[in-house]
């Protein structure tokens, strides 16, 4: 008896793997693995905590919003996925990049963002639009590719470079992008 039960449970597991890093990052239109622009928070929640049990998170985050979020591979880039809810449904979906965070110089950092970009616009195409918005301590140097705006942000007194791609953006705002998506409406 102990052996079939030891044998239906060897049989579980090769069927069902279990969820892949794969997933967790796949790209899409409405954003990337269970992270979906409109799914609801809990789902959105229960799958990532399935489909990254060692590095997914929830909880409030910027500006008061429900937050998920794990960590992962896009390409050969270490980054983290973070999606934000309002009203129980995700509004945006954000990849950031862990690293590097520096570079020489813009233009290092706009190339640094452009490989980063590459499993975006290999899934949605080349750069539709392109902008910048100045800050007064940063230049935002932003691209377009299908429904995702690759963001990034050049901190010229430090050289630091911080790259993140958004959706959810196009459909009227975003936490983090603020107002540097006015400039987009005059370039699309």
């Amino acid at each position: 008896m102990g052996l079939l039960v030891a044998a239906t449970a060897a049989g579980a597991l090769f069927l069902n793997p279990g969820p892949t890093p794969e997933k967790a990052l796949a790209l899409n239109e409405e954003g990337i693995g269970p992270l979906l622009l409109g799914r609801g928070f809990e789902q959105a929640e229960r799958r990532a905590f399935q489909t990254a049990p060692d590095t997914a998170f929830s909880g409030v985050g910027c500006a008061g919003l429900d937050e998920i979020r794990y960590d992962g591979w896009l390409g050969e880039h270490p980054v983290g996925v973070m999606a934000m809810a309002d009203e129980g449904r995700i509004r945006e979906v954000e990849a950031m990049l862990y690293s590097p965070t520096q570079a020489q110089d813009r233009q290092a950092c706009v190339a640094l963002r452009d490989r980063f970009a590459a499993p975006f616009v290999d899934r949605f195409g080349p750069y539709s639009a392109s902008w910048q918005a100045a800050k007064p301590v940063s230049e935002e140097l932003m691209a377009r590719t299908g429904p995702v705006v690759v963001v990034a942000r050049w901190f010229s007194m430090g050289r630091s470079c911080y790259i993140s791609a958004h959706y959810g953006v196009l459909e009227g705002g975003s936490v983090r992008l603020g107002d540097s998506l006015s400039a987009m409406n005059n370039k699309i």
